[in-house]
């Protein structure tokens, strides 16, 4: 009988808002235009090199419309280069380089993976302060990104600012500053740019 009582005495106060109900809403579809934005340069800022690779899969929950916690995986294996105007033999020639073993090597780490581990709100021109671990090949690296997150009619948003990773912590070594019998003009920047572009839905 007493437990009855209080289960409706919960019920009561639930309803009349006195306790907070907590809604957890998972998304699990990507959307085709979810993207991340890359960059690099050679030394100096020259050379830029710029191009696209596709968010593949990944999973967002929330609590309250509030993330906390989720992953997402890059299609590192379709990875695009645009900077080049024309199409074909230089963008095709650059990609292949980024997939082989001097970079990326896709063939045995087809997918990276960003796994959300905190997140903080802030205030300014984004909203939100995401921590995660980024696993690039078989390293992994937390890193802090500062996203809007959006609540949309029929899913969720994350537009982020652009940020640098130093490609050194994840072992991508090729071509680097102090990099011997290398000549100038051919030394890549040790940093790289991301801008994250991510669409999802239940």
């Amino acid at each position: 009988m007493k437990k009855i009582s209080l289960l409706i005495i919960i019920s009561v106060l639930i309803s009349f808002g006195f306790i907070a109900r907590t809604e957890i809403s998972a998304y699990k579809t990507v959307s085709q235009d979810s993207r991340v934005e890359w960059k690099a340069w050679h030394l100096g800022g020259v050379g830029e090199r710029f191009g696209k690779v596709t968010i593949k899969s990944g999973e967002v929950y929330t609590k309250d419309n509030l993330i906390y916690s989720g992953n997402f995986f890059l299609d590192i294996e379709n990875l695009t280069v645009e900077n080049f105007k024309e199409s074909g033999s230089k963008n095709d020639k650059l990609e292949e380089n980024l997939k082989s073993s001097d970079f990326f090597d896709t063939d045995s780490f087809p997918t990276a993976l960003f796994q959300i581990t905190d997140v903080t709100a802030i205030q300014g021109d984004f909203n939100t302060l995401l921590g995660g671990n980024l696993k690039i090949k078989n390293v992994n690296k937390n890193i802090k990104i500062k996203v809007n997150y959006i609540q949309t009619k029929n899913g969720i948003e994350l537009n982020s600012k652009t940020f640098e990773i130093d490609r050194r912590d994840w072992e991508l070594t090729y071509n680097t500053k102090g990099t011997s019998g290398i000549a100038a003009n051919y030394i890549i920047a040790n940093e790289i740019a991301f801008k994250v572009n991510l669409k999802m839905s239940k």
